[in-house]
């Protein structure tokens, strides 16, 4: 799977400060790539996913979150009745069976939520990554690349003079979200629901 493009490895480099190598490029385009799959496991969401088809959610109760916010365009929304099993979906009407809340946060509202079982819903997100996001994943590939870039100070969190002393970070070896990192994925944790 390659990397969906929250960040480069240019803009790796350029925060490092360094000139990457064939082989540094391609450590860090593997880093990226867990580093996205990871920040949207943290997340609950992704971005840069493309147009969304018929997604899915069962028993609406009247909101519908979608999993990809913010919306771009919003397609259709189908909803199956519960009277019976085998029912063909019905195209639901803007405005009539259904009002779309909020784009930024992907929240629909059915109107009789109690007639239909599931909602489905054709959209596409919004085709940019934050800033934040972008800075955040930047980051955390860099303090991934530290120790290719300069390996003597792998996992060296602090030397102490004159006596000489040296402490390493256990972070190095738990393979931890940086803090700030950490942070940026608290803002944009997605609930369901909520």
């Amino acid at each position: 799977m390659a990397a969906k493009g929250y960040c480069t490895t240019t803009n790796v480099a350029d925060f490092l400060g360094v000139a990457f190598t064939a082989g540094q490029i391609a450590q860090c385009g593997s880093l990226i790539e867990a580093a996205e799959v990871a920040f949207d496991g943290e997340t609950n969401r992704a971005w840069l996913t493309g147009a969304i088809a018929a997604e899915t959610h069962w028993w609406p109760r009247g909101q519908v979150f979608l999993n990809y916010p913010p919306v771009a365009t919003l397609g259709t929304v189908t909803a199956r009745p519960r009277t019976m099993t085998g029912l063909t979906d019905e195209t639901l009407v803007a405005d009539d069976d259904y009002e779309v809340v909020d784009l930024a946060t992907g929240q629909i509202a059915i109107a009789e939520p109690f007639l239909y079982d599931r909602v489905k819903v054709s959209y596409t997100p919004v085709a940019t990554v934050p800033a934040d996001i972008r800075q955040a994943i930047v980051e955390w590939v860099a303090a991934q690349m530290l120790p290719s870039l300069n390996p003597s100070t792998y996992g060296v969190e602090r030397i102490t003079l004159p006596d000489y002393g040296v402490q390493f970070s256990r972070a190095v070896t738990q393979g931890v979200m940086p803090p700030s990192v950490k942070a940026v994925a608290e803002r944009y944790r997605f609930v369901e629901g909520f």
